[in-house]
């Protein structure tokens, strides 16, 4: 997947393989296995990961060793533009419209596909990924000559809805600059509560702690891209009721953002017929660095087997 040299875009830092998106600009991303003497000649299929808010491909490492290092699985997992690992560092915290994003993930599934021909693909997202993820695989019909462009759909801590909202007041003023300063900035606690930064996103970590600790935290975003991420929130529930492929959901009684039953909602809500939810009573928003990484693993695993994947032991 070679990225372009245009002298427009930043550079992709040097160490990490970078893709070309479909306007040009190059964008890193992680893959498991990292050696490409160690990808399987046929994998048994390919999941590709879409982090969240001020998240980075680095936050799926315990799937890509259970499935790219330990199984003959390929792991992949993008860096998301706007992001803190955006190589334009002027666009972190910003996004024009979550279009974008979607365009992103369908020109990188294709460099993937054709790179892995014939074998089975599953979109794996996370939070705000979840909905990046989702959004996309309800638009295939008009964005894809092949529908569905995967077998399948996994969707961990979804934001299909915010469990509590900020004040009345905050709401209005919010809504006003998306209109009027949508490239104006704010801080994601100063849009909410700046109680969230003392909540758990795990069991043992609060969301100051986490962000405290990962090099591509992004400090302020813009109003326009809070705007996109408040419209694919509210949009959610009209997407999965048009999605036909197999649906999984991994959920928590524990989610900063969500809660239990909104999740549980939206499932039931869901237009497909092949849906499966597991609950997570005791782990937090980031399941994947929780007590319960385990389990998801071994359910994903699972899930995956019942719907014709056959893994193999890594070589």
């Amino acid at each position: 997947m070679p990225a372009d040299k245009s002298p427009r875009f930043p550079a992709v830092p040097p160490g990490r393989p970078a893709w070309e998106a479909a306007d040009g600009k190059p964008l890193p991303y992680t893959r498991w296995p990292t050696r490409d003497a160690d990808v399987a000649k046929k994998p048994s299929c390919v999941f590709i990961c879409v982090h969240g808010l001020s998240g980075a491909a680095s936050d799926f490492w315990a799937l890509g060793k259970y499935f790219g290092e330990k199984r003959d699985a390929v792991v992949y997992a993008m860096e998301l533009r706007g992001q803190g690992n955006d190589p334009d560092k002027r666009k972190q915290g910003d996004i024009r419209s979550a279009s974008v994003w979607i365009d992103d993930l369908y020109s990188f599934t294709d460099q993937v596909k054709a790179r892995h021909p014939g074998v089975p693909v599953f979109w794996y997202g996370e939070s705000m990924g979840a909905l990046i993820a989702l959004q996309a695989l309800a638009d295939s019909t008009h964005r894809s000559a092949e529908c569905p462009p995967i077998e399948g759909l996994i969707l961990a801590s979804p934001l299909t809805a915010i469990r509590q909202m900020p004040p009345a007041w905050k709401v209005v003023i919010v809504r006003t600059l998306m209109r009027v300063a949508p490239c104006a900035r704010i801080s994601l606690e100063s849009l909410g509560d700046r109680s969230v930064r003392e909540q758990h996103v795990t069991s043992t970590t609060t969301h100051k702690e986490q962000m405290e600790k990962t090099p591509h935290y992004v400090e302020t975003f813009t109003f326009r891209l809070f705007r996109e991420v408040e419209r694919l929130v509210r949009t959610s529930s009209q997407a999965g009721s048009a999605i036909g492929s197999p649906l999984l959901v991994f959920y928590t009684a524990n989610d900063v953002f969500t809660s239990k039953e909104q999740v549980e909602s939206f499932v039931e809500n869901a237009g497909t017929a092949d849906k499966v939810k597991v609950f997570f009573p005791d782990s937090y928003h980031l399941i994947l660095h929780d007590k319960d990484r385990d389990r998801l693993l071994v359910q994903l695993e699972h899930w995956t087997h019942e719907r014709g994947v056959k893994f193999r032991a890594a070589r």
